[in-house]
């Protein structure tokens, strides 16, 4: 009888019974922990914010704009990573509670950017059109979703192992890259406003999504070596392993060519690009050591201020667990 590993193909029959002593009891941790996170939008009473929004300069106004249809168009891009993608070959009924609490927050996190349009009158499709429009943003979608839609519809073949590091490769450029680094990115954007006492409220809400993503990078990171180290025939494959590093590396260039079009010389929200810049290599820096590789860039200290003001008290109270699970900045 074959082994069931943490990935492969089951019948809806499979696994449809929970146990006291689960085979991969750090997903059962981290469902618990997404439980005890669930908010809701209309709890935040965005309204506030109004005055704020009207009396941004254009180009504070830009900023906040783009990230807004970043994000609006992006978490239904997870949902859909989510779904379509590995969602169907996990094989452990804690994961798959892991996973789908996850994508159910995903659609929070959608809900709450469309109060943000309508409460702020925001032209829909302008914000909607943004990722396809600005060609690095849209860039930064499209390296996802090529790689989950090589993968989906049983193009992958979870019990092979070319198929396993197909579906590796996606929940890395998925939770690791897309959720761990492209949107750590952009909270800085939302916190530096914060710093400078505008949208405070809206802030509200992204200091909720950003506990929601430590613990989707979190689902992530466990996944993943969780592939590993039952299939640790992947790591004998250097070239796949560099290319795992390398990826990230090249996503941090990705990032940081948008960041210059957007702050090039300037200083917006009293944030340049060079602190960006160092921001970016060190949250990289992060996500390389918490899949157990090399630093990079040598960076280890966060080095925008308000985001040190932030760190991680607040999750950490939240979950009451150490402030080394993946909750960083």
């Amino acid at each position: 009888m074959k082994k069931l590993q943490f990935i492969g193909k089951t019948s809806v029959k499979d696994n449809i019974r929970l146990t006291e002593n689960p085979r991969y009891p750090v997903f059962k941790e981290i469902y618990t922990k997404q439980k005890k996170a669930v908010w809701f939008p209309e709890e935040l009473n965005i309204q506030q914010d109004v005055l704020d929004y009207k009396s941004l300069t254009p180009t504070e106004k830009d900023l906040f704009d783009t990230s807004v249809g970043y994000f609006a168009s992006s978490e239904l891009l997870v949902q859909n990573v989510l779904g379509n993608g590995f969602f169907p070959v996990l094989t452990d009924p804690y994961a798959k509670m892991s996973f789908s609490t996850q994508m159910f927050m995903e659609n929070i996190h959608s809900d709450f950017f469309e109060i943000i349009l309508n409460t702020f009158e925001m032209d829909r499709k302008r914000i909607y059109n943004i990722t396809l429009e600005d060609k690095l943003l849209m860039e930064k979608q499209e390296l996802i979703i090529r790689a989950v839609d090589r993968i989906t519809y049983g193009k992958a073949d979870p019990d092979t192992l070319e198929g396993k590091k197909q579906i590796l490769t996606a929940i890395l450029l998925n939770n690791i890259i897309q959720e761990g680094m492209f949107f750590y990115s952009a909270f800085a954007h939302f916190f530096a406003m914060k710093d400078t006492g505008k949208m405070k409220n809206v802030v509200s809400g992204v200091e909720l999504i950003l506990i929601d993503e430590s613990l989707h990078l979190q689902n992530g990171i466990e996944a993943i070596l969780t592939i590993v180290e039952e299939n640790p025939e992947i790591v004998d494959d250097e070239k796949f392993v560099e290319n795992i590093k390398e990826t990230i590396i090249d996503a941090v260039e990705l990032e940081l060519n948008y960041l210059k079009t957007k702050f090039g010389g300037t200083t917006i929200f009293g944030v340049s690009y060079k602190e960006l810049e160092k921001y970016m290599k060190y949250i990289a820096d992060r996500r390389l050591e918490e899949l157990g590789f090399d630093p990079q860039f040598k960076i280890d200290q966060n080095p925008l201020k308000f985001l040190q003001k932030e760190d991680v008290k607040k999750l950490t109270n939240f979950f009451e667990v150490s402030s080394t699970e993946y909750t960083n900045f």
